[in-house]
């Protein structure tokens, strides 16, 4: 069984802040799931000595930005920690997968952020069916919730897309429709905001600031190896 965890950054077709949507999969072999929570536990001890390591997530705009628990860490500090998780991934037994959508070059039928969802959330998925059939192995995806308690609007419109796309293949080497959790409770969903960051970060790259921009960009290259990126268009 092979575990993937899903996870996105980027902006929506409206926000002009970026041109990108970015989803991003990291690849785990079930048995070696535990083995990198607990890799990522021994990691975030020594990120911040106040808190215990389920007190707070790994993500990656907070970690760049100095927000939340990153907070009272400096840029040496925050850039040290993006190499350490990029160097753990690249020596760790996993792969990622990642969907890159340039919004300005859609055609006109994608107009609503469901449809931009959609049509990457299919790329990745066709990417991971392609993955499980090289391995002859099955899978199960495991998503960010993205819905609140009072309502699951948002999870249930990916349980609808990823049933259009099995109906379109008619079968699928993933067990189940996608499953849902929290990211603060799976090491694997930080993992995925983290590489999905990454992937974001490098395309969007244009401050002249090399001093902020180094340690991202050679933390990507830590992992472009385990990377496979595809681009829409």
């Amino acid at each position: 069984m092979i575990l993937y965890y899903i996870d996105e950054s980027g902006t929506g077709l409206k926000d002009t802040r970026s041109p990108y949507f970015v989803l991003s999969a990291i690849a785990i072999p079930a048995e070696n799931n535990q083995a990198l929570n607990q890799a990522i536990i021994d990691l975030k001890s020594d990120m911040v000595s106040w808190a215990r390591p389920e007190d707070f997530e790994i993500k990656g705009r907070d970690l760049r930005r100095g927000n939340k628990a990153f907070k009272s860490l400096d840029w040496k500090q925050r850039s040290r920690i993006f190499l350490d998780i990029a160097t753990l991934l690249s020596d760790f037994p996993c792969h990622i997968i990642a969907v890159q959508v340039d919004t300005r070059d859609l055609p006109e039928y994608i107009s609503t952020d469901t449809e931009l969802y959609r049509i990457a959330f299919w790329r990745l998925l066709d990417a991971i069916e392609a993955d499980l059939v090289a391995r002859n192995r099955s899978g199960m995806t495991l998503m960010d919730a993205r819905s609140n308690l009072h309502s699951s609007i948002q999870d249930k419109r990916t349980i609808q897309a990823y049933q259009e796309w099995l109906h379109s293949r008619g079968h699928s080497h993933l067990v189940d429709v996608p499953w849902f959790g929290f990211s603060a409770f799976y090491a694997g969903l930080q993992m995925a905001d983290f590489t999905a960051y990454l992937v974001d970060f490098v395309a969007n790259e244009t401050t002249p600031d090399r001093r902020r921009s180094a340690p991202l960009l050679e933390a990507f290259q830590r992992i472009s190896e385990k990377t496979t990126l595809f681009r829409i268009p």
